[in-house]
């Protein structure tokens, strides 16, 4: 019976987790690295990024022309969505949508295919989860042009732990919930709304129970991006089984001296042994914010 209710509420934090990604998760191609097989009169790549229906990317005519985004790490996709330009619609006829981890583009697996799309009109891929590094749009066949207005991909980074995790915090401020710092909201377009924090107060911390025991190969923190960036100075990550002291006297992973505003730093943990990752900073008249937390290992009993 146990073990049916500790399933029960993985599957529920999951549920939770999923939800709240699907209200607030980002596009990240933005800030990844488009590239593209040509470029035709200064259609750049990054054109089908920058927010613009007046932009597009824009190959010449080719055999089997291409778009590609490197996404710089490796993700599940959960969708694709694919604007056309407002004029010659008929440019992104016949593409083929791309989900993997191969720079030659056939050797990933296809997440969708557009017959045909209207001028202007935006349309979304469900890709279930696909795993990878790199979106790719092509074209197959000879004398062929690819142009793409707006390119998007959603989803959550592989292999992240902090995902379907519970999260609390030693005090709120107003609505920066602490489950905030886990909703995928990553990157450049990084919100202070998305963040988690406390209260001003002595010892401010937070905490993710990861639902079973990991070994931490690696933490990734992200800082708020517009004020206040050295809410996070000081702060300890720490790994472990025990909740004394609010978990602060598990052992440390590492301590943050700093993170720039809107950055993440990564910080390797060499495999620490824990059920619980808590973020705290010792002292009085502390603020503790956290724009997301990412967590990467494997289950104790997987080695």
């Amino acid at each position: 019976m146990k073990k049916l209710y500790k399933c029960l509420w993985i599957l529920l934090g999951f549920l939770l987790n999923e939800e709240m990604a699907r209200g607030q998760e980002e596009n990240a191609a933005l800030w990844g690295t488009p590239s593209e097989s040509s470029t035709y009169a200064g259609s750049e790549p990054k054109l089908a990024l920058d927010g613009l229906l007046n932009s597009w990317s824009h190959t010449i005519k080719e055999t089997d022309p291409w778009w590609r985004v490197d996404l710089l790490k490796v993700y599940r996709v959960n969708r694709v969505t694919i604007t056309n330009r407002p004029g010659q619609a008929t440019r992104i006829n016949g593409a083929v949508i791309r989900i993997g981890n191969f720079l030659d583009i056939y050797s990933n697996d296809i997440c969708g295919v557009i017959s045909t799309l209207g001028a202007g009109a935006t349309v979304n891929f469900s890709c279930g989860g696909m795993v990878g590094r790199y979106m790719v749009v092509h074209i197959s066949g000879n004398q062929k042009i690819l142009s793409i207005a707006e390119a998007g991909v959603y989803g959550n980074l592989a292999g992240n732990r902090a995902v379907g995790g519970a999260t609390m915090q030693s005090s709120t401020s107003a609505d920066w919930f602490s489950e905030k710092a886990t909703d995928g909201n990553r990157g450049l377009q990084q919100l202070n709304t998305g963040c988690s924090s406390t209260l001003n107060e002595t010892n401010p911390w937070w905490r993710l129970d990861l639902h079973d025991v990991y070994r931490v190969s690696e933490v990734v923190i992200t800082n708020r991006k517009n004020c206040c960036a050295e809410w996070i100075n000081g702060a300890e990550i720490h790994i472990g089984n025990s909740l004394e002291n609010n978990g602060t006297s598990n052992p440390i992973c590492a301590v943050i001296p700093d993170i720039p505003a809107g950055k993440s730093n990564n910080y390797s943990c060499n495999r620490l042994e824990g059920r619980y990752v808590i973020i705290h900073i010792p002292g009085d008249w502390k603020i503790l914010t956290l724009c997301e937390v990412e967590v990467y290992g494997y289950l104790a009993d997987e080695g």
